[in-house]
């Protein structure tokens, strides 16, 4: 993913590249998650919900130039900008690394229940059923609220840009 970096998307064909390319990536990880339900090995579903919403989320933010490499790669003034619209954004996921402890305490907040969903997973058929569409659904509602922060960014990034260089024309 490193050779040819994304920028942040500076305008709305861009962003809607982004954003379509980024829903089919959570979809597929989505799905491989709901698939790890039915592997009869206690716990690795778990590890699988983890390991897929890390590389989702790094993908996400590789799609809309907002990984940390990226952003370091910016000149100074729009690395400014990009971190001041992360904050304004309100995201704890765009420009960071994503680590196997803020994965797990994510999946959480949003209402994965560990021992819900392991339970659920013993109970046949239904029960392997009920825990896959869990997993599914928590990754793919992750994902998706991901991209809309990733767009919100993107968008006052454009917004920022345009507002410094008519600050720049009138002196």
């Amino acid at each position: 993913m490193t050779k040819n970096l994304p920028l942040i998307p500076t305008n709305e064909d861009r962003i809607r590249t982004a954003v379509l390319r980024a829903r089919r990536h959570v979809d597929r990880q989505a799905l491989m998650s709901a698939g790890a339900t039915f592997v009869p090995i206690p716990g690795v579903d778990m590890l699988v919900d983890v390991s897929v919403m890390i590389k989702m989320i790094d993908h996400i933010n590789w799609e809309f130039g907002l990984t940390p490499e990226q952003i370091d790669r910016l000149p100074s003034q729009r690395r400014i900008l990009a971190y001041q619209a992360i904050s304004w954004a309100g995201t704890v996921l765009a420009g960071k690394v994503i680590t196997a402890q803020l994965a797990i305490s994510v999946l959480k907040s949003v209402g994965i229940k560990l021992g819900s969903k392991q339970a659920a997973k013993w109970v046949p058929v239904v029960g392997q059923i009920s825990a896959a569409a869990l997993g599914f659904t928590a990754l793919r509602y992750l994902g998706r609220e991901h991209i809309k922060d990733c767009e919100k960014i993107a968008r006052e990034v454009i917004l920022r840009l345009s507002a410094e260089e008519s600050h720049l024309s009138s002196d």
